[in-house]
């Protein structure tokens, strides 16, 4: 009679306030049942939400908001936790740091496995990390700020130089640099967590103008303005300026190589989209999809291909159908036209290197480590080596990818995390 009255008490409460508790207890059931079958290493639960999980050496590092944990990579137990307005991870396994900011309070680089701190930035309100060195920006005042470059282990210092305009703009971690932005959004978010090898040059959007960095040594080059119907990024050691113009119902296309030093033209090409632009106008919002020196275009004859943009070659060329699907600069993965079947190019050579078959609505990433396929409708992740095709994962799952490493994928689904070995 008990159990009846309470059960008669909360369908009564349903009824008059139309809560509808269904969907959070089959999220609550989500949550809590396996991440991936076979499971993975371990799974363990996070004290927030995550949004990416990076591998540095022996330990995780998992960022949330307000919040950076580090886990022990072969069990997932907490090795340290710390409050954190942002957080990233630079240097390359063995021998990378955490990263970890508060407002007012600068920056600390902390060792991935103990959480004690290896250098500290006290002036440092932005950064921007990568495999090879940390980049910190500090602002004294209303465009007075200045860039250093330091060592990621010790944080010693390469170079600091001025860096004109209002930079109080680019405060946080990683914030968007005028380059290039991954092709494949799947998994984008924990492909660019992964600290990456710092490129030659960069370009700051500052002012509405770039300011052009030589990252070798620590000077601004040159600044360029954008004008209504360009927009400049800085790719493989170029100042690229792609320009759309409204012509009989279409957008016109052309794309210039600038050195960085001299402003000079080094190559230009006519007709070839880097899909920049949307709209009836051809406003360019977005900047071109590829990675490292190498980018992602149309033809005019509607073939995809991958340009260097150094010099503006060709390294490959679509037949009719075939798309670009991804590409980490060195690796390329191209679906066919009937979009059933995978293969991976060697941009350096051109040749393929291998061809997989897929569903039709799979979707494709390329870390560093594997080729990632998930097929959502059969709810499989398989993992493939990017030079030889090699199987290395093969998984049911419905969790999302929040970061990799060398031997295996960290995953996710809500708070509830865990480590997926390769094969």
């Amino acid at each position: 009679m008990g159990i009846i009255g309470v059960l008669a008490l909360a369908t009564t409460y349903i009824l008059i306030t139309g809560w509808n508790p269904l969907p959070e207890m089959q999220d609550w059931l989500k949550r809590t049942g396996q991440l991936s079958s076979p499971e993975a290493t371990w799974v363990q639960r996070a004290g927030g939400q995550p949004s990416a999980a990076v591998v540095a050496g022996a330990a995780v590092i998992v960022t949330m908001r307000g919040t950076i944990e580090a886990r022990s990579l072969r069990t997932g137990d907490v090795l340290w936790s710390r409050e954190a307005d942002w957080a990233a991870v630079a240097g390359d396994e063995s021998g990378a740091v955490a990263v970890v900011g508060r407002r007012g309070k600068g920056l600390e680089a902390v060792d991935p496995s103990s959480g004690n701190a290896r250098w500290k930035d006290p002036n440092a309100l932005g950064a921007w990390t990568f495999r090879d060195v940390v980049l910190t920006l500090a602002c004294a005042g209303i465009g007075d700020c200045t860039l250093t470059a330091h060592q990621p282990s010790d944080g010693g210092q390469r170079w600091k130089m001025p860096l004109p305009g209002i930079g109080r703009v680019l405060a946080g971690v990683n914030r968007d640099l005028l380059g290039s932005r991954q092709l494949s959004p799947t998994y984008r978010e924990a492909i660019d967590a992964a600290p990456a090898a710092m490129p030659s040059l960069l370009g700051f959007p500052i002012d509405e103008r770039v300011q052009v960095v030589d990252t070798a040594i620590g000077k601004r080059l040159r600044e360029e303005k954008p004008t209504a119907t360009s927009r400049i990024v800085v790719v493989g050691g170029r100042v690229l300026v792609s320009t759309a113009v409204p012509r009989d119902g279409n957008c016109r296309y052309s794309l210039e190589a600038r050195d960085a030093s001299s402003g000079r033209t080094v190559w230009k090409k006519d007709g070839y989209d880097l899909r920049t632009a949307s709209g009836a106008g051809c406003e360019q919002r977005n900047d071109p999809a590829g990675s490292g020196g190498v980018l992602v275009a149309t033809r005019g004859d509607n073939r995809d291909v991958f340009v260097a943009a150094r010099d503006g070659r060709e390294l490959w060329v679509g037949t009719p159908g075939e798309a670009a699907a991804a590409t980490d600069g060195q690796f390329a993965v191209v679906r066919s036209s009937d979009k059933q079947r995978l293969k991976v190019v060697d941009l350096a050579s051109g040749g393929v290197l291998w061809e997989q078959p897929v569903a039709a609505k799979s979707a494709v990433a390329i870390t560093r480590y594997a080729v990632l396929v998930s097929d959502p409708g059969a709810g499989t992740l398989k993992g493939y080596n990017p030079r030889t095709g090699r199987p290395m994962l093969d998984v049911k799952t419905g969790s999302d990818v929040l970061g990799y490493g060398p031997t295996g994928l960290m995953i996710g689904r809500g708070r509830t995390i865990g480590f997926l070995a390769f094969s």
